[in-house]
C-alpha cells in the first residue's frame, strides 16, 4: 500500500478499496506480480538474490569506466606526443631561422618578459653575437 503496509491478496479482498486495512487511511494499492517496476521488486527480493544482482551491475560498470578510461588515457597520451612533436619542429625551425640572421637584425621575439618565453636562453650574453652552431647536414670526409 502507499502507506507502507504489505498485505497478502486474500487479506487484501476482505477489506474495503483505496483504504488500509491496517491503520484505515486512504491510500494506493499495488499488487506484486513478475509486471511489477524492478526497483518495487527489488524492495521484496531475498539479501542474497539482492546482492548478487547489483554486485554483477556493479561489476559490469566498472568493467565499462576502466576500458573508457583506458581509451581516454590512450588517446590523451597519443594527442600528447603529437603536440611535443609538432613543438620540436617549430622550436628547431625558429632556432635555424634566427641563425641564419645576422646578428644585427636578430629581433627579440614579443614577449613581456624571459620568464614566459619557453624559448629565451636567460644564459646566452647579449654581446651581438649569435649563440646559433651550425652542423652540416652532410658528414664531412677529409681527403
Amino acid at each position: 500500500t502507499s502507506c507502507g503496509h504489505v498485505i497478502c491478496e486474500i487479506c487484501l479482498q476482505k477489506g474495503k478499496k483505496d483504504e488500509c486495512l491496517i491503520c484505515r487511511t486512504p491510500c494506493h494499492t499495488l499488487f506484486l506480480s513478475k509486471q511489477t517496476n524492478p526497483d518495487i521488486q527489488s524492495l521484496f527480493m531475498g539479501i542474497d538474490t539482492l546482492c548478487k544482482k547489483y554486485s554483477k551491475e556493479i561489476t559490469q560498470i566498472s568493467e565499462f569506466q576502466e576500458k573508457h578510461r583506458k581509451h581516454l588515457l590512450a588517446y590523451h597520451r597519443q594527442k600528447t606526443l603529437k603536440l611535443e612533436e609538432s613543438l620540436k619542429k617549430v622550436t628547431q625551425q625558429m632556432h635555424q631561422l634566427q641563425c641564419m640572421k645576422p646578428p644585427e637584425q636578430t629581433t627579440q621575439l614579443p614577449f613581456s618578459s624571459t620568464s614566459r618565453n619557453p624559448l629565451s636562453n636567460p644564459s646566452r650574453k647579449q654581446n651581438g653575437y649569435s649563440s646559433c652552431s651550425f652542423h652540416p647536414s652532410h658528414p664531412s670526409t677529409s681527403e
